[in-house]
């Protein structure tokens, strides 16, 4: 007898969610609203790096405001960091200011020196014309004297004036422009991990319902098993928004490197792997239970209803950090950094402003895994209760009933 061809191939859970993860790979990348969201937040990341850069080294790039001098040597406008330049007398040095050849003129009296600009002079400009009145006085007073400048240097105590930090003068040192550069592009990294998760969990959440709208999944869970085709959906958008996540995280620090935006800070570059890090307890946390509120509905119209709590609770972890960034030292900053899903973006910021230990961070991220574990527990349950309900809008309070359906 011929042999029987027609074998049934037994159930592999493992190809269910690689073929499901590989599916949702591919709706992803076709996904114009991703692609979209995608490419506006890399154009974000480098505007901003290039704005910051701009910022950093207009001040160096700033020429010398140029001032007219009469019955002045310019060389010692000059020396003060000013475009000296000799006028005969003070009608051409009006005439330079009305041209707009100078920024002001110094018109030197034995007893007066007038500084004329358009308008009143510029305070930064009247300052430093008032020091180099002070130095040329002394420099008369000593020249009457009998006394050289070299030897009133050399008898004149040397005083530096130091700005010093309160925290400074406390013991810790730690350069607040630093701390403020550390914070600030921690945080905008953190922006992309956020806008990143919000995008990816609820595309999770707004492709369960269309496949339970269109009855798609009907003719799927005929075939697999609705956790291993949620763990393949989950899979996919992980792998996917990863992916995304560390190439835009990437290009930023590359940008950095490349304008030397961070150059003289004492940055430490572990902040980006542990905001990936962060970014996969986030789109876990949150990925699981967008799937359980697209599972709840039957149609895309009505997702708004059980998605409402989750946006609501993603949206205040995402306020937390954004509000306290700039005081992560203080007592409600630290209890947020250890209470999940709040503490998965919190806790990053604390670190990297040197607030929170490496142990720290490691026991917040522990204490997170943990409840996004329950989590995702609590919303495979959930999903595998309510896709196949395709008659009304389930609760929360109905979906999260411990007895069996």
């Amino acid at each position: 007898m011929p042999a029987n061809t027609n074998v049934v191939k037994p159930y592999s859970p493992m190809h269910t969610v690689l073929t499901t993860a590989m599916r949702e790979i591919q709706f992803l990348t076709r996904s114009k609203g991703v692609i979209f969201t995608l490419a506006i937040t890399l154009i974000a990341i480098v505007a901003l790096t290039g704005f910051g850069t701009w910022q950093k080294n207009k001040n160096d790039d700033a020429e010398a405001p140029a001032i007219a001098a009469v019955n002045m040597d310019t060389q010692l406008l000059a020396d003060a960091g000013y475009d000296g330049r000799a006028a005969a007398d003070l009608d051409e040095a009006v005439q330079m200011v009305r041209d707009g050849d100078v920024e002001a003129a110094v018109v030197v009296d034995d007893s007066q020196w007038q500084v004329i600009s358009d308008g009143f002079p510029p305070a930064d400009i009247m300052a430093g014309i008032d020091g180099l009145a002070d130095t040329y006085a002394r420099t008369a007073a000593l020249t009457e004297l009998g006394v050289s400048p070299a030897e009133y240097e050399a008898a004149a105590p040397q005083i530096d004036v130091v700005a010093v930090d309160v925290d400074e003068a406390a013991g810790d040192e730690t350069d607040s422009e630093d701390s403020l550069a550390r914070l600030f592009t921690t945080l905008i990294a953190l922006s992309v991990v956020v806008l990143s998760v919000i995008t990816f969990a609820a595309q999770v959440g707004s492709r369960v319902t269309e496949e339970k709208s269109s009855r798609v999944i009907e003719l799927i869970l005929s075939s697999v098993r609705p956790l291993d085709f949620l763990a393949g959906k989950l899979l996919g958008a992980l792998a996917y928004g990863f992916l995304a996540t560390s190439f835009l995280i990437l290009v930023g620090a590359v940008s950095m490197r490349a304008t030397g935006l961070l150059d003289g800070v004492d940055f430490d570059w572990s902040v980006f792997p542990i905001l990936l890090v962060a970014w996969l307890l986030g789109m876990l946390f949150f990925g699981g239970l967008y799937a359980a509120a697209g599972a709840m509905v039957q149609r895309t119209e009505d997702l708004q209803s059980t998605q409402m709590p989750i946006l609501l609770l993603l949206m205040a972890s995402a306020y937390v950090p954004a509000f306290g960034w700039s005081a992560t030292d203080t007592t409600w900053m630290q209890v947020m950094s250890w209470i999940p899903p709040f503490s998965i973006f919190a806790a990053p910021l604390s670190y990297a402003a040197g607030d929170f230990t490496a142990t720290q961070l490691l026991g917040s991220f522990a204490l997170a895994t943990v409840v996004t574990v329950i989590v995702v527990w609590l919303a495979a349950r959930v999903y595998q209760r309510t896709i196949l309900n395709n008659g009304r809008v389930t609760k929360w309070s109905e979906a999260l009933r411990i007895k069996q359906a």
